[in-house]
């Protein structure tokens, strides 16, 4: 739970692992990319700062869409990653912004 060797080397293969750390690793850059690189999903067990990281969010929503449902609310009406996410998953447009949900190219992204 709080060996970063061994923390590293789960969610290297399976970035759920994320959810067992502990919140230090939890917040660790290197640990959390590693888990969102695999999925996208574990974002969900990121430190709040992490989930307000362009970098790591991006990442996460490139490899699932649905993961913008646990970004900061400021990166939900961030044009790029919201379109990588609708692209990826057009149901991930549910966690977009208001503003974003009313973007033509966004929403046309999304269902098509």
């Amino acid at each position: 739970k709080n060996d970063r060797e061994i923390v590293l080397a789960a969610v290297t293969q399976f970035g759920y692992a994320l959810e067992y750390a502990s919140e230090e690793l939890q917040d660790d850059r290197e640990i959390v990319l590693a888990a969102v690189t695999v999925c996208g999903y574990p974002l969900k067990y990121a430190s709040s700062e992490l989930k307000n990281d362009r970098e790591f969010v991006l990442t996460a929503v490139t490899q699932n869409g649905n993961a913008l449902k646990y970004a900061s609310q400021e990166l939900k009406n961030d044009r790029e990653i919201v379109l990588t996410a609708v692209t990826q998953n057009g149901y991930a447009l549910e966690y977009a912004s208001q503003e974003l949900k009313n973007d033509r190219e966004i929403v046309l992204a999304a269902v098509t």
